[in-house]
């Protein structure tokens, strides 16, 4: 097996804890390419140039981090991160909104290059907007998180990596949208999602970051 990413891109951490998690990590092989490199071979393994892509055992590759963490998680006998129950609707709902932060502060960043006389401001204060209501609605999903910390799921997991990239990455403080967007910093007005998130910290898992350095050492 074979695991194509590009260092420090969420998504690409989401992947890595679900091999974590399922105890595989050390039977995938990692390659590095990053898809806007001019000598980038991305295209080989997924026609849409994009990161993450993944090749099974049988050859064949799979890509989009959903469908690589779900065939990861098939190899986790004991504790599957998509659990097989009416739970899972609420979880997948979860997962996708830990994306939409990662998506939202994204597209704030990649705009934020350009001349900030030629920003998009009412596009940028929309993605802004999306990233603070999908903060509120997982502040009420941390509240019971914080009841049953021992449970770990995909949510959990998407969860974690969008918050770590709004740490790493932090658009609306940088680029100061609106009044008082100079101290924005999500932990501040989200108490549930602050305590969780520093227990799940904890985790192995959610521990694990990868570097160029590392991929030798795996």
């Amino acid at each position: 097996m074979k695991l194509i990413f590009t260092p420090n891109h969420e998504y690409i951490h989401k992947v890595l804890v679900v091999a974590h998690e399922a105890n595989i990590l050390e039977k995938i092989d990692l390659e590095i390419q990053v898809p806007f490199d001019e000598d980038t071979k991305i295209w080989k393994y997924n026609p849409l140039g994009k990161v993450p892509a993944f090749i099974k055992p049988d050859g064949k590759p799979l890509y989009g981090g959903l469908v690589i963490c779900e065939y990861l998680d098939s190899y986790n006998k004991t504790s599957p991160l998509f659990p097989n129950d009416d739970s899972i609707w609420d979880i997948k709902r979860q997962m996708v909104t830990g994306d939409g932060i990662f998506d939202a502060t994204t597209l704030i960043r990649i705009e934020s290059w350009r001349e900030q006389a030629d920003w998009n401001k009412e596009y940028m204060l929309r993605e802004r907007s999306k990233i603070m209501r999908a903060l509120k609605m997982l502040e009420s999903d941390a509240e019971e998180w914080l009841k049953e910390i021992g449970k770990f799921h995909i949510g959990h997991v998407a969860t974690a990596g969008a918050l770590s990239y709004l740490y790493l990455r932090n658009p609306i403080q940088d680029c100061k949208l609106t009044q008082g967007d100079e101290t924005f910093d999500w932990a501040n007005d989200h108490p549930n999602l602050k305590s969780w998130y520093n227990k799940i910290l904890e985790r192995p898992s959610i521990k694990f970051r990868l570097s160029k350095e590392d991929v030798k050492k795996l």
